[in-house]
């Protein structure tokens, strides 16, 4: 079950980062004014909230599964960069203070960065501190 629920956390990761990867590929590659393409980034956008709540919560249901309890471990890292970014993501949201955007942006770029590290080489803590 546990598996499952990190492929939904990756799934659910993508479908988060998708608005801005498609907003920058329109704005530097397509250049294109398509209704389309500003119809779907709406969509996704009105989803990044509650999608971004939910990864949360899944991610800590699939950590306890995989691993029985909390322990260091990467995917302990990677918990607390989604929080770190569910958490000035929504004080973006409530405060409007640009900075809170700009650096929810970066720890969302952080917390893709640990996925990778977490997919393939997922006991890293384990030989970096041992």
């Amino acid at each position: 079950m546990y598996s499952i629920l990190g492929w939904l956390n990756v799934v659910i990761l993508g479908i988060l980062v998708t608005p801005y990867i498609l907003k920058y590929l329109n704005k530097n590659i397509l250049k294109s004014n398509s209704n389309g393409i500003r119809n779907t980034i709406k969509f996704l956008r009105r989803l990044h909230k509650p999608l971004g709540l939910t990864l949360a919560v899944v991610a800590l249901i699939h950590g306890y599964l995989a691993l029985g309890s909390l322990r260091l471990h990467t995917g302990s890292l990677l918990y607390l960069s989604i929080i770190i970014t569910a958490v000035l993501g929504g004080s973006f949201y409530r405060l409007k203070k640009k900075i809170l955007f700009t650096w929810h942006k970066r720890f969302a770029l952080i917390s893709i960065i640990i996925l990778l590290i977490h997919l393939f080489y997922p006991n890293a803590l384990y030989y970096l501190l041992n």
